[in-house]
């Protein structure tokens, strides 16, 4: 096993928990069990604790987050939630990116409502792909290529957190829809923030 699969699972375990709540709690919001005030806290698994622990919230202006959430809301709602292109230029017309096209933001807070499908996407995950875009769509497309390239690396990784998988994931049994894809999204996402 290499020095970067050994610190992508570390990563990976440090906040994979953190990981799947996030993502309960977007979907409880979502679907109304939880209320817009009590989501919008600083509390455990909050879309406000969200912005702060993925680093976007100093991307958008000054006590903002309803509004962000509102626009996110209303986004995940309108038949193009899986767009983060488009959700990006969607809110670089606003004032709550003053003007800027933030697609690390977009897929960020898009990954909540579809961990399935959306990863996450950076400079740093950019890079490992040589991709200057701030493109979503040719990002996956990357990540899908990277994916088959590097197949028995992820499954090595995957074999070796399942013990430790089997005890997180035990919170959310029942609560998120099909883990294993996450969990295989999570890990990979790891490893491509340890890749060089």
């Amino acid at each position: 096993m290499s020095k970067e699969q050994i610190q992508a699972i570390g990563n990976f375990l440090l906040y994979y928990h953190d990981d799947l709540n996030y993502i309960k709690m977007f979907h409880d919001f979502k679907e109304n069990r939880i209320s817009f005030e009590n989501y919008c806290e600083k509390a455990t698994g909050t879309f406000y604790s969200f912005l702060i622990e993925y680093k976007i919230i100093r991307n958008i202006i000054k006590e903002s987050t309803p509004k962000l959430l509102e626009k996110t809301y209303d986004w995940v709602h309108s038949g193009q939630d899986d767009n983060v292109d488009g959700f990006a230029k969607m809110l670089s017309q606003t004032e709550l990116t003053r003007g800027n096209t933030l697609t690390s933001l977009a897929s960020k807070i898009l990954f909540l409502n579809n961990p399935w499908t959306i990863l996450p996407v950076d400079t740093i995950t950019r890079r490992v792909f040589g991709q200057r875009e701030n493109n979503h769509s040719l990002y996956m497309k990357n990540v899908a290529n990277y994916r088959k390239e590097n197949k028995a690396m992820i499954e090595e990784c995957l074999l070796y957190i399942k013990p430790l998988t089997v005890l997180i994931e035990s919170d959310f049994k029942g609560k998120i829809n099909d883990l294993k894809t996450i969990r295989e999204n999570r890990i990979f996402d790891k490893l491509l923030l340890t890749t060089r």
